[in-house]
């Protein structure tokens, strides 16, 4: 009788562009490594693959999703959607929510649906067929024929003359070669002959277009901004024959690199890319009568993204003034100012009060001696300074009114003569207003006095903001949050390393 504890392995699923090419993958991987952070950084993953055949990065990334596509992998058949759910849609095993949930896709996510029946799409994911709740898809419009599945902001490569000029006057524009474009428009009107519009060139018909995504390639070169998927399939781990799925969410392609001897191609995505607008772009604006949150969700829109704002507190600004700034680092300040993290993931911006994430129950005990991790590493000293209490004052300039407040550190001892006082001027409205912003900046100051690390056995369900508490650790007992998991998959099997910070509690 075959036991069915060695049946235990991890594999990994990836999608280049909605494209599954996981199993062409497979023989060229070396590891993946998902990288996913609390606050202040984007997630990263990063593919590492050999190249021991000397198949170049391009062609090999054509052959594969080639491949892939041929062989009626995800997005090769079944009408194109995109996920309209802000906080991502779930993924389960059955047409219900009764049904287990197998896994998640990101906001603005597109996938290929085989069909929708009483409320549920049937889509394949991680190789099997799933379902996801047909409320939150929003059909992609497609082009004339139904040949191919086309949306506004597809990357194209057009060749030829097209049939219809930008200014839609009926004269032909000039005759373009390997025009590297996007779509801007689209023909709605069904059997349309020239339904797609590419950049200021102007109408094209389908035969005269490809979409650039659908190779990876243009003149040789990797396409930046494809969008990746991955997620980490555990098999029969427990020896109860059930999957344990680690959705690492969604990507753009940021960065690829070649090295050698041996060759080794690395495939580098990000969830908020360098070159990014949200990041590049800088601005003038000035917000008036705006809060946080509207500010967040404004700036989401314009980049693509969602919002998840879940702090309950929602500073409000009079006025506020980005000037030569990137949207990204302005929001970053605003956050940084009031005490609230900030963090891009899954095609998501989400700000988030850290006390409520510090306040949840403990999800993992690590027991020193007691097994469970392969290696750990303590460390201290990582802030500039520790306080032992943080003072928000404010006088108004019409009035010459005082307001003002002070939190305390846990622990805080009034009869200890190196107390160090974090001092903060800032605008605040009220006394609950000053406090609020002092426990917060107090916490924010002192949250790395201790770090640990750890390296476990593959553990899909520990991500960033889970609460961890160590005992028999000496000094470093106690309750940590995990300030980011890296997931990885290679020739030595699943590991899972956290990275380890105090809850700062205050008084």
């Amino acid at each position: 009788m075959i036991d069915k504890d060695l049946a235990r392995r991890t594999n990994v699923e990836v999608y280049f562009d909605g494209v599954n090419i996981s199993q062409s993958l497979r023989e060229y991987l070396l590891a993946l490594d998902y990288t996913d952070n609390e606050e202040g950084e984007s997630d990263d993953l990063q593919i590492s693959l050999e190249d021991r055949d000397d198949i170049w990065l391009c062609k090999w990334l054509d052959a594969a999703i080639q491949a892939a596509a041929s062989s009626s992998a995800a997005g090769a058949a079944g009408v194109l959607y995109k996920v309209t759910a802000q906080s991502g849609l779930n993924v389960r095993s059955g047409p219900g929510t009764s049904h287990a949930k197998v896994g998640a896709l990101a906001y603005g996510a597109q996938i290929a649906v085989a069909a929708i029946s009483n409320g549920w799409a049937t889509i394949t994911y991680s190789g099997k067929t799933a379902y996801v709740s047909a409320g939150y898809l929003i059909a992609i419009n497609t082009g004339a024929g139904g040949s191919g599945s086309w949306a506004i902001g597809d990357a194209v490569i057009a060749n030829g003359q097209p049939q219809y000029s930008s200014y839609g006057d009926g004269t032909p524009g000039a005759s373009v070669a390997n025009y590297s474009g996007t779509v801007t428009y689209l023909n709605l009107k069904g059997g349309a002959p020239y339904p797609i519009h590419v950049g200021k060139l102007g109408w094209f018909a389908e035969g005269q277009v490809a979409k650039a995504s659908a190779s990876g390639t243009s003149n040789g070169s990797t396409l930046k901004g494809m969008r990746i998927q991955a997620s980490f399939v555990r098999e029969n781990w427990n020896g109860d024959g059930k999957d344990n799925v680690l959705d690492c969410g969604q990507f753009e392609l940021d960065d690829v690199e070649a090295s050698g001897p041996p060759s080794v191609i690395t495939i580098k995505g990000t969830s908020l890319p360098f070159k990014a607008q949200i990041r590049q772009t800088k601005k003038n604006r000035a917000w008036e009568s705006y809060k946080l949150s509207g500010i967040a969700k404004e700036m989401a829109a314009v980049n693509g993204l969602a919002c998840m704002y879940e702090s309950p507190s929602d500073p409000h600004y009079d006025r506020a003034e980005q000037i030569a700034t990137s949207d990204i680092q302005f929001l970053s300040t605003l956050c940084r100012n009031a005490g609230i993290a900030l963090k891009v993931t899954n095609n998501a911006i989400v700000l988030f009060d850290q006390a409520a994430y510090e306040a949840k129950p403990v999800r993992l005990t690590i027991k020193r001696g007691a097994g469970g991790y392969t290696k750990y590493k303590l460390a201290t000293g990582e802030a500039d300074a520790q306080y032992a209490s943080c003072r928000v004052s404010y006088v108004n300039p019409s009035t010459g009114a005082s307001i003002e407040a002070t939190a305390y550190a846990a622990g805080y001892d009034p009869d200890d003569k190196n107390n160090q006082r974090l001092e903060i001027s800032a605008r605040v409205r009220s006394i609950a207003e000053a406090q609020t912003l002092a426990e917060k900046r107090l916490r924010l100051r002192n949250k790395f006095e201790k770090s640990a690390t750890f390296t476990i056995p593959g553990n899909p369900n520990i991500m960033a903001g889970f609460t961890v508490m160590l005992e028999g650790w000496g000094a470093w007992s106690g309750k940590y949050i995990v300030s980011q998991t890296r997931h990885s998959v290679g020739g030595s099997g699943y590991a899972t390393q956290i990275r380890l910070r105090p809850t700062a509690g205050v008084r």
